[in-house]
């Protein structure tokens, strides 16, 4: 069954504000409101921090997460990182059914610069993501 999502209309105005070429931080969250339907849940102008108290332990959702990444001298960059967060609660076939809607809650959620797995909440910080979402990491699981 195709990935649909119920509210389109509220994630894009939210996507707007978050690409924006001013906005150093920020990110949009997705969560599943039937077997196959998605819902924009929430956005913030804060780092990943934010995101943690939303993440559910029986629940798969996806958020894409902006931040700012020092650079050598005076720059600085952001990075648009995509998440995918699978609770620990999340049983085995509902982790299947859902394996196949990853691709297309990605690509809702474009662009971004990287992607990240979730796995220990408690973990996610702007220090690990910045780390995690290098393009040279091998590690890309939180």
């Amino acid at each position: 069954m195709p990935l649909r999502l119920d509210n389109e209309s509220e994630l894009r105005e939210a996507q707007a504000a978050l690409f924006n070429s001013n906005s150093q931080s920020g990110w949009l969250l997705l969560n599943y409101v039937g077997p196959s339907t998605l819902h924009f849940e929430a956005g913030g102008e804060g780092g990943p921090e934010e995101i943690v108290p939303l993440l559910e332990a029986d629940q798969i959702q996806y958020a894409v997460v902006r931040v700012n990444v020092p650079g050598q001298g005076l720059e600085s960059t952001s990075r648009d990182v995509f998440l995918g967060y699978t609770g620990p609660e999340v049983g085995i076939i509902e982790r299947g059914k859902k394996t196949i809607h990853y691709g297309d809650a990605k690509e809702l959620l474009q662009p971004h610069h990287a992607e990240v797995t979730v796995r220990n909440k408690d973990q996610l910080n702007v220090e690990t993501l910045i780390e995690r979402s290098n393009p040279e990491a091998s590690n890309k699981e939180i």
